[in-house]
């Protein structure tokens, strides 16, 4: 990654490249609020920060609680958790990993 990225979630592509998936907006939300709000995936320390694995089913069930909860909870969450969601549509596997980090 280079220097001056933005904070944010981040995957790796098949080649190993990270990229982007969300950059933090200015609200107050982290990756491991998917785990403590909507009890998907399996959450890790990493270097920089969180590091949370979703299989294809918690993916799809992400997508479908931030459609139904997302007047509920800060618009900058909802709006990482679909970018999580429309991120892993175009990534291999049955689980995909995704970081918090510059």
């Amino acid at each position: 990654m280079s220097a001056g990225a933005p904070d944010g979630i981040y995957a790796r592509l098949p080649n190993g490249e990270a990229f982007l998936v969300h950059a933090y907006l200015d609200s107050d939300y982290a990756l491991a609020e998917i785990v403590g709000c909507f009890k998907l995936g399996r959450l890790e320390a990493g270097e920089d920060g969180a590091v949370l694995t979703l299989t294809r089913k918690e993916l799809r069930d992400l997508r479908n609680f931030a459609d139904a909860y997302s007047f509920d909870y800060d618009p900058g969450f909802i709006e990482m958790c679909l970018d999580i969601y429309r991120a892993a549509a175009e990534l291999p596997g049955g689980s995909i990993v995704f970081y918090e980090g510059p």
